[in-house]
This record gives structure tokens, sequence and C-alpha cells, in this order.
């Protein structure tokens, strides 16, 4: 489904935000933010590959759940079944980071600690620049 994104800041003077929002324009809430920032020592850039997270044994997949159809149709069709699809991600400049997921309350008077439960407010990410991403056909999940 169509989202507006907002990016606040410029990654090589961190922090960079970025927040993703419903499509509704009255909406001024996002329902994710995250903000990216370099970590505290020296990391060098390098080239990363998602083939070195199969011979790790994480996963490679890409999951897409059941999205009802928007409006309009012929621009936002929908799905009833789950998908799965192999990604592969090359970027010749990758960086570590650290990841803020706070999330902003002003509905609720109150910010959140983390987008999801079980998640912690801070996590290690990577920056990737110049990605090419590339997604397998997709199979129809069972669940």
């Amino acid at each position: 489904h169509i989202a507006r994104f907002k990016y606040d800041g410029d990654f090589m003077a961190p922090p960079f935000t970025v927040s993703i929002f419903p499509e509704d324009p009255a909406v001024d809430e996002p329902f994710f933010t995250a903000s990216l920032q370099h970590l505290s020592f020296w990391t060098p850039i390098f080239p990363f590959s998602s083939k070195i997270t199969r011979w790790l044994g994480l996963p490679d997949t890409m999951v897409q759940p059941p999205l009802p159809k928007g409006e309009p149709e012929e621009v936002e069709c929908g799905t009833d079944v789950w998908y799965k699809a192999r990604a592969s991600i090359y970027s010749p400049k990758a960086k570590l980071v650290w990841m803020d997921l706070k999330q902003p309350g002003k509905q609720t008077g109150e910010a959140r600690e983390n987008w999801w439960p079980g998640i912690k407010r801070w996590n290690l990410g990577i920056w990737l620049q110049d990605v090419q991403m590339e997604l397998g056909h997709p199979e129809v999940l069972d669940i």
C-alpha cells in the first residue's frame, strides 16, 4: 500500500531520521520512525552481500502478509494470501549504525520505547549505499 516517507537530517551528519506515514495527508503521526546514528567509534565502510547471511544461517527471504485492496483498485491491488521471496542484496558501501526505534506518541501523549513488542529500542543496523536488490519468484505460504 502507498505510504508517505519523511527524511530528516543528513546521514553524513547524524542523526538521520526516517518516518513512515499512512498515505492520508491528514495523518500527522507516523506509524514507524527510526533514527540512524554512526557508532561512537570509527567503523570502516565495507562491501555487503546478503549471501553472507545464508552462510551464517540467517533468513534471506522477504515475507508479505495479505493486503486489502485500496482505492482505486486498479492502482492498489490486494492479496488474500501470504507470499515469500528470496532477497538478494548487494551494496559496495555498507556501514554499521545504531538504530533508535523510539516512537513518537502525540496522540497518546507518551512516546513509545519501541516499534514492536519484543524489539529493543536500540539496535545495531547496516546502512547500505548504492544498494541493489533483487527478489526471486514469490511462493505462496500456507499459513
